[in-house]
């Protein structure tokens, strides 16, 4: 069985002195080649980003694009802390397109306002049919 797996790289972006630090977290999706799943995944715990600690820092916003093999639309992605709520507040539902790029604020419905991070953030990435589809995201950090 082929099993699918969630790969990561970490940006810290230097900002002018005064002005929150930024940090970028790419995140490179492949579903399983025999059925079509993610693996649901730590961030924090994944290897080029397990040597930051991302505890103090706020989730701001998530971008989605498509790879190739495309995911199928209407893909959901949620990014659950250690208390098991939901960061993106509902607003995953669907967010990953076969086509388009998308990006959402983070925070819950009718909201825009960063989540803080206290513990491990869990990505998980549901309803896709496509076998080994890839799908890359990236998650946009701000810290004070």
């Amino acid at each position: 069985m082929a099993a699918g797996i969630i790969t990561g790289s970490i940006k810290r972006i230097q900002t002018q002195q005064g002005r929150p630090r930024i940090v970028e977290i790419v995140l490179t999706c492949t579903a399983s080649a025999d059925d079509h799943t993610f693996p649901e995944t730590v961030v924090n715990t994944l290897a080029n980003i397990s040597t930051w600690d991302l505890r103090g820092l706020k989730l701001y916003s998530v971008k989605a694009y498509p790879g190739n093999p495309a995911p199928t639309d209407a893909t959901d992605l949620t990014i659950i802390d250690e208390y098991g709520i939901d960061l993106l507040g509902d607003k995953g539902k669907d967010l990953i397109d076969a086509t388009s790029k998308t990006w959402i604020p983070i925070g819950p419905a009718g909201y825009a306002l960063p989540a803080l991070i206290t513990g491990n953030i869990t990505v998980n990435i549901t309803n896709n049919l496509v076998n080994s589809a890839v799908v890359n995201l990236v998650l946009e950090l701000v810290g004070d």
